[in-house]
């Protein structure tokens, strides 16, 4: 590894010349290409960005051209957008998408209020003050706690969506991405080892298992799967692939397993058999640090990888080689899930199964394992001018309490994604602030529309027309990624010891009447300070959020300033097992400062386990019993789910049409004059139905029914179909194109121990077109 104290100079006014050189790594598209017409001057100018299109905050050189951005590229060096010090910075293109997104015919420029039962256009005064009178009354008539506040994927950027409606207004509930992302994943981590999630060390790492995550297309930063790479390459690393898909991941691997849908959590308790009948686990880490063991033990004793082998499809000597390898190498080796397996019912056991591997071989917060990531400490502005921001929002009561779902019952979630439009309907949600959401992409679609059209008062802060914009009573137009200042404090990257800022200004001014989200916010707070009588607005004292964040980094003695002129700036030192007290004791952030096998610890999931007849412990929960899913048979015999990410732009909406371009250049059907997403079908399943590409199908679930244009390809497994989201009924797509896969979905699709959308659903799927 190479020393970690890079600088990055910023490079102005490049008379004429456009960036240059692609940086060639698997997963990584490169330098966007955009042009414009000649200008008179010629001059242009490169600044710095930041995506947040998928909370990776990849740093970007952006060059402008007469205030109009032409191209983006990323940083050099930049923790997320590089593999490291003097390495090339790119982009994905979801994060050169955002030029597209920012110049597109499709956004929305001018703010809007509901006039006589029509959307229209308004001034920004008179939409604040629509707004703040709305709220206030809203307050006054029904209380905060039943205004839900829904988050999207911006929530990095900013912490006003949530000051102003949480703590000020004093909103209790939110939706959020645990109940729609990585719920299963997330929670079963933080109260097995206090941490929320176990982000790899991926450039140390000698053996890695994809689970269930493409991660050479759907990373969190352009780090990841240089990463990877420079793993294989550097230290003869192994990459294991475990999706019924072959992905570009499951191309880059050693070994793509494409096992049987929803079974993951057999095969990670076969391994564990296997690598404790062998004696291959850490056993200091396991006797010193850990809880429950002995539970552990006794549920793989008989899980053996024969007994795993009929459950999941795959060769138990295959997975003792798996198993094998991965403890061999610990503890530099780490097995990460993700939505493959939180997208499923039986996600959280399944999870908990495969996070227990990485306890059992002790690669927890070590080099080449886990990571516990921290950022970089900043300073609270609010405490530099005395403000003791309150907590309003501590005490209001939740009135959407039912206790027919497990996760409600027991006080793990106060709701979920799939539960809101049933409280709409009951009267105990009566209106939303969204900010760059699409909920109607996320589950339960047609019960979410009428829940929409039902809600008293619905406040949208968004860029794009849509399901829930075109519902709403209130519509602010945001500023683009690139319109917007940004900071962020640290988290994974290509630097494994150390943790870091990022940052930068606005690159160009807003197009047409948009606005960067800290002067919405504010000019709200200022609005409802005076409606209620309440001085909200002196929590909202900063002239711009580049302000707001100039006073965050007194604490490490920097300006905006100087971070926007640089990019990022490494910060301080990152140990490695944060876990262990000075003491040389475990000193985990869990209930008994252990890392936890056994959930017996977690009081309210024991008390859940209990009413479910389920486990504290590590367990195989086959995904086809009353509680945790929904299988195949006669009548719907093929197991359907949709994935996201990937190339597409990300937030569940498609407007971007070189991207859509892309994905269907990809598969060869960029010539069917369809723009919509795919059915991609094993040949084995289409041959039975008649199927060839370019047909048209019906995917017909027990609830509802799609139809999209068909795929066939070798890359399913037979038995699986799957589409990618955000298309179709309700996006943003101008035309509509392709379909909007979670129509098939309804509100009892719900992981039962965190409230997370359940993605799997059997379906039949008929020919009901030809395209050939």
């Amino acid at each position: 590894m190479s020393s970690e104290d890079p600088t990055v100079s910023r490079r102005t006014f490049l008379a004429g010349s456009a960036a240059a050189a692609v940086a060639a790594t698997a997963g990584c598209t490169g330098r966007a290409n955009q042009s414009s017409e000649p200008t008179p001057s010629g001059e242009r100018e490169v600044v710095h960005g930041n995506c947040w299109i998928c909370r990776a905050t990849c740093g970007q050189e952006i060059t402008v051209e007469d205030g109009r951005a032409i191209n983006l590229t990323g940083v050099d060096g930049h923790p997320k957008a590089s593999a490291g010090q003097d390495r090339d910075g790119t982009l994905c293109s979801k994060g050169m998408a955002q030029l597209e997104k920012t110049y597109s015919p499709n956004r929305i420029t001018r703010p809007h209020v509901r006039k006589d039962g029509e959307l229209t256009a308004v001034s920004w005064d008179e939409a604040i003050e629509y707004a703040a009178e709305r709220l206030a009354d809203f307050h006054r008539e029904h209380g905060p706690e039943r205004l839900l506040r829904y988050q999207g994927y911006p929530i990095a950027k900013h912490p006003w969506h949530n000051l102003l409606f949480k703590n000020l207004y004093g909103a209790p509930l939110k939706v959020g991405r645990k109940t729609t992302c990585h719920g299963p994943f997330s929670t079963s981590w933080e109260w097995m080892s206090g941490y929320g999630r176990e982000w790899p060390d991926w450039q140390n790492s000698e053996y890695m298992i994809a689970w269930g995550r493409n991660v050479m297309e759907c990373f969190r930063g352009q780090y990841e799967p240089k990463a990877i790479m420079d793993a294989k390459e550097n230290n003869d690393a192994t990459l294991v692939c475990i999706d019924p898909r072959y992905t570009k991941t499951a191309q880059k691997a050693d070994k793509w397993i494409p096992i049987k849908p929803r079974t993951d959590g057999a095969l990670a308790l076969s391994m564990a058999n296997v690598i404790i009948e062998e004696d291959r686990y850490d056993e200091a880490f396991v006797e010193n640090h850990t809880h429950g063991f002995e539970a552990y033990r006794d549920a793989v004793e008989d899980k053996t990888p024969e007994w795993a082998a009929e459950i999941t499809g795959v060769d138990a000597d295959e997975i003792r080689e798996i198993a094998r390898g991965f403890a061999d190498a610990a503890p530099s080796s780490v097995a990460l899930p993700w939505t493959g397996l939180t997208f499923q019912q039986n996600g959280f056991k399944n999870c908990q199964n495969v996070h227990a591997l990485n306890g059992l071989v002790g690669n927890i917060d070590r080099e080449g394992g886990t990571r516990q990531w921290q950022s970089a400490s900043l300073a609270d502005p609010h405490e530099k001018y005395d403000l003791d921001v309150p907590s309003n929002h501590e005490n209001a009561p939740n009135p959407a309490e039912y206790d027919d779902y497990p996760f409600q019952k027991h006080g793990i979630r106060n709701v979920s994604h799939n539960l809101v439009p049933r409280a709409v309907r009951d009267g105990h949600i009566k209106g939303m602030v969204s900010n760059w959401s699409s909920p109607p992409k996320s589950g339960n679609t047609q019960e979410w529309l009428e829940a929409i059209e039902a809600m008293e008062l619905v406040v949208i802060v968004d860029a794009f027309w849509d399901s829930d914009s075109k519902r709403a009573d209130v519509v602010f137009p945001g500023a683009s990624q690139i319109e917007q200042p940004f900071l962020k404090s640290g988290g994974d990257s290509s630097y494994s010891t150390k943790t870091w800022v990022t940052g930068s200004k606005a690159a160009i001014d807003p197009i047409g009447d948009c606005k960067p989200d800290y002067q919405i916010y504010r000019l709200l707070a200022e609005a409802l300070a005076e409606k209620m009588g309440t001085g909200w607005d002196e929590y909202f004292r900063w002239e711009s959020g580049e302000a707001y964040w100039d006073d965050q980094l007194d604490a490490v003695d920097m300006s905006f300033d100087e971070l926007d002129n640089q990019s990022f700036a490494i910060v301080s030192d990152l140990e490695y097992e944060q876990w262990k007290g000075e003491d040389g004791e475990s000193d985990f952030d869990t209930v008994n400062g252990k890392f936890n096998f056994d959930l017996d610890v977690v009081e309210k999931y024991a008390d859940l386990a209990e009413a479910m007849d389920a486990s504290t412990a590590p367990e195989w929960h086959p995904p086809d019993d009353e509680h945790y899913g929904e299988t195949t048979d006669n009548d719907y015999p093929l197991l359907y789910n949709d994935v996201f990410v990937e190339q597409i732009n990300r937030g569940h909406d498609q407007a971007i049409g070189r991207s859509v371009e892309a994905y269907l250049e990809r598969y060869d059907m960029e010539d069917r004059g369809y723009d919509g997403n795919l059915l991609h079908i094993n040949p084995e399943d289409a041959a039975e139905r008649g199927i060839q590409s370019g047909d048209t199908v019906r995917i017909e679930s027990a609830d509802d029914e799609i139809e999209l244009m068909a795929h066939v390809y070798e890359g399913i497994r037979p038995g699986r179909v799957v589409s990618l989201s955000g298309f179709g009924e309700t996006s943003s797509h101008p035309d509509g194109a392709g379909a909007n896969t979670m129509i098939l979905n309804r509100e009892r699709h719900i992981e039962p121990v965190t409230g997370m959308t359940a993605r799997n659903h059997p379906v039949e799927v008929e020919k009901t077109g030809g395209g050939n």
